[in-house]
């Protein structure tokens, strides 16, 4: 029976808080106590039998002290559950990155800033410039969640791919799209693999160098994004 009781006295508090349950139990064992009392007092005009008889019942009044003892502890044991999970929602709320994609691939300065090893903040100027041309940044900008491979300035200055030429080449949409894959995969999710992306299957390898994506080395990963996760690349996702 104490395990019951513990399930329904912490139902209790999770439905309606410590403080209500507490004041619960003080009504419940204050009524039962009386009820003890009343039966005491009127059974003290009967037969000694009787007196007997009552003395040998089971004392409401015992019992009701045992609930609340119960009740007192289960009701510190809902308070210190509570506060733990009070203490993973703050940590969560304050990894979380409240700005969507196109938010924070213009953030090369300041507190949004991704850092990239010694390289300094990483800029995506090119990037963006690219995905205004293809008409793609509409699409970063819903629910999601998506997986954004983001090569930085010196990811394309690498690859040999001013903003000129990134701009004026004929595969534009079809190479950035297979920098986008729908759905969240973060860092753990890495293996040797074949996803595809909105352009088309992209092989992902486990190698020496890192985790590639076709060629292009993964840099830093898991940058969370109100709508998704990026991970930076130091190459470009090329067909």
């Amino acid at each position: 029976m104490p395990s019951k009781m513990s399930g329904l006295v912490l139902a209790g508090i999770a439905a309606y808080g410590t403080s209500t349950v507490y004041t619960a139990f003080s009504a419940v064992g204050g009524g039962l106590a009386g009820l003890s009392t009343g039966r005491s007092v009127s059974n003290r005009g009967t037969s000694s039998s009787s007196q007997q008889s009552s003395r040998s019942e089971p004392s409401f009044g015992t019992s009701t002290a045992g609930v609340c003892v119960l009740g007192a502890a289960a009701a510190a044991l809902g308070v210190a559950a509570g506060r733990r999970s009070a203490g993973r929602q703050v940590e969560v709320s304050r990894a979380a990155n409240p700005r969507k994609f196109n938010e924070q691939l213009p953030c090369s300065s300041g507190p949004f800033s991704v850092t990239v090893g010694k390289a300094g903040p990483s800029s995506f100027s090119i990037l963006i410039a690219g995905l205004e041309k293809a008409g793609l940044t509409s699409a970063l900008d819903g629910d999601g969640p998506f997986t954004l491979f983001a090569p930085d300035d010196k990811a394309f200055e690498a690859a040999g791919l001013t903003a000129e030429a990134v701009l004026a080449h004929p595969d534009l949409v079809t190479i950035l799209k297979m920098h986008v894959l729908p759905g969240a995969i973060v860092a753990k999710g890495f293996k040797n693999q074949t996803v595809e992306t909105l352009g088309g299957p992209v092989t992902m390898r486990k190698g020496v160098k890192g985790v590639m994506m076709n060629k292009a080395v993964i840099n830093k990963a898991d940058v969370e994004i109100a709508n998704g996760i990026m991970h930076i690349l130091g190459g470009v996702i090329l067909p």
